[in-house]
């Protein structure tokens, strides 16, 4: 697929910056497609960008650098994969790589991938099948690493007697079972005026994915979840785009969502992730306050016992 954008170019050249990128709406055509992988030139963005052009779909690939020194690194790496090279100015962190991604974009539709996952070939088709211009389209995953899982066990329901906000879904703790719920980046494709209109926020270090969710969900947009593994996701990589962070980012995250979560599902959160990653980070009385806060709305014991495991993860005083 060609884009005959001025400002973007294919492989084997570089996309100049362009704040102007925003303003130009996409080509109003058959549906089409760009996956946007934010990067900073690691080995594994050669695996990713093949899995983008393995798809049954054609879709684009667009690879946005926030290293832009590295472009020329970047274009051996992928020497013989058609793609398109969007550098950021540097250092803008991975939320606004995929703002900028999708500004760049010349489809009627973006799907995100992390520069260390991968795709499945039928994973664009099968989603394309069942996005709308209100709908966003996620599915499970294989998290790949010292062993494989598929995730999530439970399948999310946005209809129906069962329907749940996608915000408590995600940050449902009510078992010591790992993944049992689960939405990643790399998982999601949506309209590109989606994603222009509910931008991530590029001011997280930490809970990006989670809070676009959060946020469509807010604005009214549904999610479907395709039961097929779409995407491969590998665990324990090093050297993301994703910015440092720790448990006051998540602090701040939980208490910014407000009334978007319900009470219990903010309390297991508080407690597994905020409380446990202050535990562990040697931030001990900050710990305690975190999951005396959070008891009143009564979390899963299964919660609890998470944020107590940080007391034995002790990584220094944070």
């Amino acid at each position: 697929m060609s884009i005959d954008t001025p400002s973007r170019v294919q492989a084997g050249k570089v996309a100049s910056f362009d704040a102007e990128l925003a303003a130009g709406p996409a080509p109003a055509h058959a549906p089409s497609l760009t996956a946007v992988i934010p990067t900073v030139g690691r080995r594994s963005l050669k695996r990713a960008v093949a899995s983008v052009l393995r798809q049954s779909f054609d879709t684009t690939a667009l690879v946005v650098l926030d290293r832009p020194e590295d472009a020329g690194r970047v274009e051996t790496l992928l020497k013989g994969l058609p793609h398109i090279l969007v550098p950021t100015p540097g250092g803008l962190g991975a939320a606004g790589a995929r703002n900028l991604g999708v500004r760049s974009a010349g489809t009627t539709h973006v799907a995100f991938l992390d520069d260390d996952d991968e795709w499945v070939s039928e994973k664009a088709a099968l989603q394309m099948a069942m996005v709308d211009e209100n709908t966003v389209v996620t599915s499970r995953a294989l998290l790949v690493g010292t062993s494989s899982r598929v995730v999530p066990e439970r399948l999310y329901q946005g209809q129906g007697q069962d329907a749940e906000a996608v915000v408590d879904y995600i940050l449902d703790r009510s078992t010591l079972r790992l993944r049992r719920t689960f939405m990643q980046t790399s998982s999601l494709l949506c309209s590109r005026a989606t994603a222009l209109q509910i931008p991530w926020d590029e001011e997280l270090s930490r809970h990006q994915d989670w809070d676009w969710l959060a946020r469509l969900d807010a604005a009214g947009k549904s999610l479907t979840m395709l039961p097929e593994v779409l995407v491969r996701v590998h665990q324990g990589s090093v050297g993301s785009i994703s910015r440092s962070a720790d448990w006051k980012a998540s602090s701040r995250w939980i208490d910014s969502i407000g009334t978007t979560v319900s009470e219990r599902s903010g309390a297991d959160f508080r407690a597994s992730v905020v409380a446990r990653d202050a535990f562990a980070s040697g931030a001990w009385n900050q710990g305690v306050r975190q999951l005396v806060k959070c008891l009143r709305a009564r979390p899963h014991a299964a919660a609890v016992v998470v944020a107590m495991s940080g007391m034995l993860q002790v990584r220094g005083h944070g």
